[in-house]
């Protein structure tokens, strides 16, 4: 799987799946998802709604990844996925297992593209670095048949410290 890393807005960068992150109640309130539900409306909030009442759950586990459409957006559908817990608690692990666990779900769409935010960084408040640390360790350890993962990120900054850790492994 190739890794690329690009400063912008990942609503502006088709792929075939967009994981986004969420929290355990799946509401979309801030970040990529309120960037979606401005572009979008409430059409993907209420599939994920209507999966809670399916589910017969009032919230997921962290961990957990949940597949929505994309509404009117450039990609084939939506991975939502749950880098932290209900104290907006993350840690380098539940990130490494949520990442792996939305390309294993992107996988399994026949998903050649992908594009992600950095999960855990924004109410996780995971460090750019330790998200770095958890991606570097999801890129050698599994061999998706995704082809190509875009992390989108929103500072330069924050590019370098991923790329760093990616491409120099330092």
């Amino acid at each position: 799987m190739n890794i690329v890393v690009h400063v912008g807005d990942i609503l502006d960068h088709p792929a075939d799946v967009l994981i986004c992150t969420a929290n355990p109640w799946l509401n979309m309130s801030g970040g990529v998802n309120g960037a979606v539900v401005a572009r979008c409306g409430p059409i993907i909030q209420s599939e994920l709604r209507d999966y809670l009442v399916s589910a017969g759950k009032p919230a997921v586990p962290a961990g957990t990844v949940v597949t929505t459409s994309a509404g009117s957006l450039p990609f084939r559908y939506i991975v939502h996925a749950v880098a932290i817990d209900p104290f907006d608690d993350t840690s380098i692990d539940l990130v490494r297992a949520t990442m792996w666990n939305a390309l294993e779900c992107a996988a399994s769409l026949d998903a050649a593209s992908v594009v992600t935010p950095a999960l855990g960084t924004g109410y996780g408040r995971l460090p750019m670095e330790s998200f770095a640390r958890a991606l570097a360790d999801v890129k050698p350890e599994h061999d998706f048949t995704v082809q190509g993962l875009t992390v989108i990120l929103r500072r330069d900054e924050d590019a370098r410290i991923v790329k760093t850790r990616l491409y120099e492994g330092s």
